[in-house]
């Protein structure tokens, strides 16, 4: 079966340790995202997609040549991580192999390209070293040992072809690849009475020393002693630096990242990324230039000094950091964004942003398909369809937004939230129009308006259903509706205004009639309804729920006519049927999405690139595009296939 074709993904995975990197090229972005891999080139914003991971990547890195990319992912409990290497000009896997435990922790080209070294997570703690050229296993070994933790990332050296280095919980080592005897030996690096837990590594260019970032906030500098013959000689540890001489003051959060610029032999400048968000530019000062401290014990203690040139802040996490065009800085953070950082002033800019919570709505304005917005924790967000990119958000703090909708003419939004208040937002602006205490006794789980404006529906945890006057200044309740017993999952307003149909986890649907405001009809189903919609000429409804299945039901008695099983294993989350009324789209927790012909029922495109849950689902109005949510914060846009009309029949 054909798949949909991905016209864009907003979703940036932060959390991934160096998921964003710069490629050599300058012009592209290498990024992680659920289970794909996106290129995404810088200047015109095109994305394309390396598709192979079954589940979520971990690990990411290029080669210095940048021919090819390697990730990692994680697993199931008892499964194998598959590691993946792609060819970048060619857009294709290379090859594959799955040796290591759960997860993949981090990988690492070495310099010259020819192996890539993969770690693996707390279950396994393994490194393997795979021959790219021969694409076969060339030696494996245990990355730690009982008496310490598990190593954690991995660096590779820049003029030694076959070294590496590998930190993590108390493990500090240097490795070298004997491709002759197929072997891989390590070697600690003495660092003393010093225990660190370390972050992350960077080498020097010369491959004369090695910066370490700590989880104690500090920075550790060692000599690796490559230019023997044999690494037979220890690499020691120099200093540790912490952010101020006198007080020993440490960076809150640990360092977790570092970037390495050296001026000349006298001066090397750093940038440190650091768990609070702090991203500074300090001088590491020479080992003469050292301060010595007398203390109680008349003992000298000898602190290396730094200096801090610059300094900023992401408000979050530091994850990767990247130079880009050597005067910026690229900062991706834990809550899924991107900030660009001019290294001359270290003027902060925010480039990428996109959820990083589950998404509960989408919604497009009617008759527009330029923007469209999505609920979730905390916010509500409007974004550009065609740029990708975030118009604004709207920020009730500490409080999550379960569904929304936009009046007839586009100029408002109406929202449900989870503190029971109904909250109508001026779409130009974000500005707070009016507000509904109190409007239900628990959670508003899904909001409504008629296409006159003159009704506004809303649906709770409490099985209420309400009906407010949306032309007054104060909203005023109309009616309230207690038929069903459980909490309301979706409402819909029939094409004409004259009926609603309400869905919820008691196992029935209700038909309502909006003029005289009582019930027509209830649907009953083995099964707990997540959604419902109506056709766009009326006369049918669709219905998906925990049972797997899609129902057509007539609106003029409530009789079934058709039911089709929509996925083979997983509950449907999402249904919507498109202007035309010729297809519609479904959402199941397999995380796929269908495509299906109204008329015959059947599956005729799909969808794969989500790697979590899909919660929502809509048509573009103008048809050009699809879009899909997911419970990892994932916006995927779709190319929305326009199927030729079939042939007239021969005369």
């Amino acid at each position: 079966m054909n798949e949909l074709e991905i016209y864009g993904i907003i979703g940036f995975d932060g959390l991934t340790r160096n998921g964003l990197r710069v490629h050599p090229d300058g012009e592209h972005l290498v990024y992680s995202m659920g289970s794909k891999v996106t290129v995404k080139h810088i200047a015109t914003s095109q994305q394309f997609f390396l598709t192979g991971h079954q589940n979520s990547v971990s690990a990411l890195c290029i080669s210095s040549s940048g021919d090819l990319i390697a990730s990692g992912q994680t697993s199931h409990r008892g499964f194998k991580a598959t590691v993946i290497i792609w060819d970048y000009e060619g857009r294709k896997l290379k090859a594959s192999y799955e040796m290591h435990k759960v997860r993949v922790e981090d990988v690492c080209f070495t310099a010259n390209g020819r192996y890539l070294v993969s770690l693996g997570g707390r279950d396994d703690g393994r490194i393997v070293i795979w021959d790219v050229e021969n694409g076969s296993p060339l030696s494996g070994t245990f990355a730690g040992s009982e008496a310490f933790g598990n190593a954690r990332t991995i660096a590779r050296t820049n003029l030694c072809e076959t070294a590496f280095l590998t930190g993590g919980d108390g493990t500090f080592k240097l490795w070298r690849v004997n491709s002759k005897d197929r072997k891989l030996g390590g070697i600690d690096v003495k660092l003393g009475k010093i225990k660190r837990a370390i972050n992350c590594l960077i080498v020097d260019k010369n491959d004369e020393n090695v910066y370490c970032g700590t989880t104690s906030g500090d920075v550790i500098k060692a000599r690796l002693n490559l230019r023997e013959e044999s690494v037979a000689k220890h690499p020691v540890m120099i200093g540790c630096y912490s952010k101020k001489t006198k007080n020993g003051e440490v960076y809150a959060g640990g360092v977790r990242n570092l970037l390495l610029s050296e001026r000349d032999n006298k001066q090397h400048l750093v940038v440190v990324g650091a768990g609070d968000g702090t991203v500074e530019l300090i001088e590491i000062r020479n080992e003469s230039s050292t301060l010595v401290v007398a203390s109680k014990t008349n003992n000298l203690l000898i602190i290396p000094a730094i200096i801090t040139r610059r300094t900023a802040n992401v408000c979050a996490t530091v994850t990767s950091m990247n130079w880009y065009k050597n005067d910026f800085i690229l900062v991706g953070t834990a809550l899924c964004e991107i900030h660009e950082i001019e290294l001359s002033s270290f003027r902060t800019r925010l480039i990428v942003t996109c959820h990083t919570s589950p998404l509960y709505g989408l919604a497009f304005p009617r008759n527009c398909s330029e923007i469209f917005a999505t609920t979730g924790k905390n916010d509500i967000r409007v974004w550009k369809l065609t740029t990708p990119k975030e118009l604004f958000r709207i920020t009730v703090p500490n409080f999550t937004c379960s569904s929304l909708c936009f009046d007839s003419n586009g100029g408002s939004i109406i929202s449900a939230w989870n503190d029971g208040a109904i909250r109508g937002f001026a779409l130009n602006g974000g500005k707070l129009l009016f507000e509904i205490n109190r409007a239900h006794t628990k959670s508003v789980s899904t909001i409504a308006i008629t296409n006159d404006d003159r009704k506004l529906v809303s649906g709770g945890c409490d099985g209420q259903v309400r009906i407010w006057d949306a032309k007054s200044e104060m909203r005023h309740l109309l009616h309230v509706l207690k038929e069903h017993r459980g909490p309301i999952t979706s409402l819909h307003v029939s094409p004409d205004n004259e009926s609603l149909i309400s869905s919820s986890t008691d196992g029935t649907c209700i038909m309502w009639d909006l003029r005289n405001i009582r019930r027509k009809f209830m649907l009953r189903g083995n099964t707990t309804y997540t959604a419902t919609c109506f056709v766009p000429n009326g006369v049918q409804i669709l219905t998906c729920g925990t049972d797997r299945k899609i129902a057509y039901w007539e609106t003029l008695d409530g009789s079934m006519v058709r039911e089709v099983e929509g996925s083979t294993n997983s509950t449907l989350n999402a249904i919507s049927i498109s202007q035309d009324g010729r297809y519609f789209l479904t959402g199941s927790d397999d995380c796929i999405v269908k495509l299906w012909e109204y008329r015959t029922a059947t599956t005729i495109r799909i969808g794969l690139a989500h790697a979590a849950p899909i919660t929502g689902c809509a048509f573009a109005p103008n048809g050009q595009f699809v879009i899909t949510v997911s419970a990892d914060g994932a916006i995927i846009i779709w190319k929305y296939p326009l199927p030729s009309p079939p042939p007239p029949p021969p005369i």
